[in-house]
């Protein structure tokens, strides 16, 4: 079972990937997005890249070889 911050990751992650796609979909209808709308969609991306990088840098800490170290 997944405790409560993997499962608010996750739920996160899930949210930032439908709102992502869901511009990308009005984009591929209606053309390019307005100036601020850009501005917001590239911060969403930049946070889905920061999540995705803690979320690595969280596996890549519980990783561990043989020998306790990787």
């Amino acid at each position: 079972m997944m405790d409560k911050q993997q499962q608010n990751g996750s739920e996160e992650w899930d949210n930032l990937l439908n709102h992502l796609r869901q511009i990308r979909e009005q984009v591929r209808e209606q053309g390019p997005l307005p100036e601020h709308e850009k501005e917001e969609i590239t911060n969403a991306f930049h946070r889905g890249l920061a999540l995705l990088e803690s979320q690595v840098r969280d596996m890549a800490g519980g990783m561990r070889g043989s020998s306790g170290q990787w």
